[in-house]
C-alpha cells in the first residue's frame, strides 16, 4: 500500500500553515514579533520524535527571516508560499543535507499565510538505468501490487511502485548502494488490516548516486539497524517486513523515486531475481 509520511510529498511532504502577524495574534509558542536575534520554530501537529525539515522564522533588525532547516543526510527542495491579503507568491530552492537556508525575508507587522512543501531529492538530478537486485527473499514470494496498482498504486508517487507480501519479520535488504537519507523505527504495527490513509509507516529512504531515492516502507518496528546519514552496501539488511502504516497484511512497500520538480515521483526500475529480471504484473 502507499506509506504516509511527512517526509515525502503526501507521504513525504511536509505542510505548515501560519500566521505571520501583528503582536495582538501573538501565539503561545513564540513571541510576536520575535525579539532582535531570537527564532521561533513552527510547531508540527502529531510530529513524532524524529527530526524533519522545519519553518523556521528569526528576526533579523526590522524584518523576519523565513528560513528552512533540513536535517536530513540528503537535499530538499524547500517551497515557500506567501498570500498576502489573496496574493500568492512562491519561491523555491533546494536545501543541502544539514543545513539552513533562507527563502523569503517579511516584514513586520503584516498579516501573512505561509507555507512550507518540503520534497525529497534535488530537481536537477536525472536518475540513471540501473539493475536493483530483489530486496526481500525470493522463496515464497508473491506480488499483491505493481505498476498501477488499483489500490493504492494510483499516483505520481507510487504508480511503479511493488508491494511484496511475505511473513512478518522476514529480512528485507538494499536493492543498491546509498547513503540513508531519512528513516522511521517507532511506528506500531497492525495486528490486522488498518484502513486509515493517514496511518505512519516505518520506512528507509535510501538516496542513491544519481539522486534517486528508493523506500522501502511498511517495515516492522524497531528492526531498522541503520541510522540516518549511514551508508548501506547492495543486499545489506536495512529492516523486516511490517505492517505499520495503512496497510492490510505484512508486506514491503519497495518504490524507487526522485524530485520531478516540487512533486515525488516514482519511476520504473528493473529487478533482478535469481531466475533473472523480474516479471511484473500489471
Amino acid at each position: 500500500m502507499t506509506p504516509t509520511h511527512p517526509n515525502a510529498s503526501r507521504s513525504t511532504a511536509l505542510m505548515l500553515l501560519l500566521m505571520v502577524a501583528v503582536p495582538a495574534l501573538a501565539q503561545d509558542w513564540m513571541q510576536w514579533p520575535p525579539r532582535a536575534g531570537s527564532t521561533a520554530i513552527a510547531p508540527v501537529e502529531g510530529r513524532s520524535g524524529s527530526s524533519k525539515v522545519d519553518l523556521v522564522l528569526e528576526r533579523n533588525g526590522d524584518h523576519i527571516d523565513v528560513l528552512v532547516d533540513n536535517p536530513l543526510a540528503g537535499p530538499v527542495q524547500a517551497v515557500v508560499t506567501l498570500d498576502r491579503n489573496g496574493r500568492q507568491e512562491e519561491t523555491a530552492a533546494v536545501v543541502s543535507p544539514g543545513n539552513r537556508s533562507r527563502l523569503v525575508q517579511l516584514p513586520i507587522g503584516q498579516a501573512i499565510n505561509v507555507q512550507l512543501q518540503a520534497i525529497p531529492g534535488d530537481p536537477a538530478l536525472q536518475p540513471r538505468p540501473f539493475d536493483y537486485v530483489l530486496p526481500v527473499p525470493a522463496q515464497g514470494l508473491r506480488i499483491d501490487q505493481a505498476d498501477g496498482g488499483a489500490h493504492s498504486h494510483n499516483d505520481d508517487e507510487n504508480r511503479h511502485a511493488v508491494d511484496f507480501a511475505l511473513p512478518m519479520g522476514t529480512m528485507v535488504s538494499a536493492a543498491r548502494d546509498g547513503i540513508v537519507m531519512d528513516l522511521d523505527n517507532d511506528e506500531p504495527d497492525n495486528t490486522g488490516a488498518n484502513s486509515n490513509r493517514r496511518a505512519r509507516a516505518n520506512f528507509v529512504r535510501v538516496l542513491h548516486v544519481d539522486g534517486s531515492m528508493a523506500l522501502y516502507a511498511h517495515l516492522q518496528r524497531g528492526s531498522i539497524p541503520l541510522h540516518r546519514g549511514d551508508r548501506v552496501a547492495i543486499g545489506q539488511r536495512i529492516g523486516s517486513v511490517g505492517n505499520s502504516g495503512w496497510s492490510t497484511a505484512p508486506h514491503l512497500h519497495f518504490a524507487v523515486q526522485v524530485n520531478g520538480d516540487r512533486r515525488l515521483q516514482s519511476i520504473p526500475v528493473r529487478i533482478l531475481a535469481p531466475q533473472g529480471v523480474l516479471k511484473l504484473p500489471n
